[in-house]
């Protein structure tokens, strides 16, 4: 199955491979207030992806511990520091395109692995949609269903006539006041996961030192063909799209606002002229 790395922004069609403490997705971030998470890949796997290239710190500027921490190579004295030598290696990893995904028969631990199943259509999709400045993500359906107004046949006594401002249904005569009755509808987003998309992990990043300025959910999901989600961003915007529709064709993943991901005019031409 192919895979994909979505923004606020942009569709990538592969996902990055991060080489520590062992190849993984990485899902959020460390720090204060964040969550990250490690989806592994097997081990035969990330050998097939890696490759060996020199290090970034060569012949760079003096430090002062005696190795490089990246390489391990050991650093040539130059007065009180050191300098990296000529020489020294790191393992880096090709991002993933396609892959299966393994659940060992040991432990039941899921992995991702290379491609067995290349007719597979889903998608391996690392959703990564960040809030607005100091804002949040909430994450719904594509659609819109009528629901029960959650203040049904509550207890709440109420001391004022009025009406729900839920669900727009007047209260009701009690004995110490006004009730809710057990009548209103709401109209709200369907409930995140809809059908044909599986969470297989999620973290969290954050806004600020201290992670309190705001903040998102990173997802990594499994979408069926024909699955789709949106994102409700809050905060400072300046002037970005607050939602994002995702939606998985089967051969691609599409990212925009409800029109750009189902344009009207491809709709069925099948109706009445006016």
């Amino acid at each position: 199955m192919k895979c994909y790395t979505v923004t606020k922004s942009c569709v990538l069609p592969s996902i990055t491979v991060s080489p520590t403490p062992y190849p993984h997705i990485a899902v959020g971030e460390e720090g204060r207030n964040r969550v990250l998470m490690r989806f592994p890949l097997a081990r035969k796997f990330s050998d097939s992806l890696a490759s060996l290239v020199p290090c970034p710190e060569r012949c760079g500027d003096l430090w002062i511990n005696s190795s490089c921490s990246l390489c391990g190579a050991l650093g040539v004295p130059d007065g009180r520091y050191f300098r990296h030598p000529d020489q020294g290696e790191i393992t880096v990893y090709r991002p993933i395109e396609r892959c299966s995904i393994l659940r060992t028969r040991e432990r039941g631990t899921l992995l991702l692995t290379e491609e067995k199943d290349p007719c597979d259509n889903r998608a391996l999709v690392l959703a990564d949609i960040a809030a607005g400045f100091r804002g949040s993500t909430k994450w719904t359906g594509v659609k819109q269903e009528e629901l029960p107004c959650p203040d049904r046949g509550g207890e709440i006594v109420y001391t004022w006539e009025g009406s729900c401002i839920e669900c727009g249904v007047d209260y009701i005569p009690a004995a110490d006041g006004y009730t809710h009755p057990n009548a209103g509808t709401i109209i709200n987003w369907e409930q995140f996961p809809t059908s044909g998309i599986t969470i297989l992990t999620q973290g969290y990043k954050a806004q600020g030192e201290a992670g309190k300025m705001g903040g998102h959910t990173v997802m990594l999901l499994l979408m069926e063909q024909g699955a789709a989600f949106r994102v409700e961003r809050t905060g400072c915007l300046y002037g970005e799209p607050a939602e994002r529709y995702v939606l998985w064709t089967g051969k691609e993943l599409l990212l925009g606002t409800n029109e750009e991901v189902w344009p009207p005019c491809y709709e069925n031409e099948e109706g009445e002229i006016i």
